[in-house]
């Protein structure tokens, strides 16, 4: 299952259709595999699941967890505001993260 979830990290960089990993990179490792290394090895990646709905669910899992170590990072702030689906000039999604922190008055 870790592989499956290497895999949906890069298609969700490349910003790339979630049905590629299925139509197309499990194909490609499961032929040069196979050359290489011979057909036996090639059937291990069988299992490796890759389908539109996998990928998708891998890549909000791995959303999840992010925003996840996000907010425990962020312990003690008063007021957080997430800004996101933005892009950078190269049109890459980038998460902004504005955060005010609180302060206690101590005498």
């Amino acid at each position: 299952m870790e592989k499956s979830y290497e895999v949906s990290y890069r298609i969700a960089l490349s910003g790339e259709a979630h049905v590629i990993g299925e139509l197309v990179i499990k194909p490609c490792v499961q032929d040069n595999v196979s050359s290489e290394l011979g057909e036996r090895y090639s059937k291990q990646f069988e299992s490796v699941s890759l389908s539109n709905n996998t990928v998708k669910r891998h890549i909000n899992n791995i959303t999840d967890d992010i925003e996840i170590e996000l907010f425990h990072g962020c312990r003690g702030v008063t007021l957080m505001y997430l800004l996101d689906e933005s892009a950078d000039v190269a049109g890459l999604a980038i998460l902004l993260v504005f955060v005010r922190y609180g302060f206690n008055k101590q005498k």
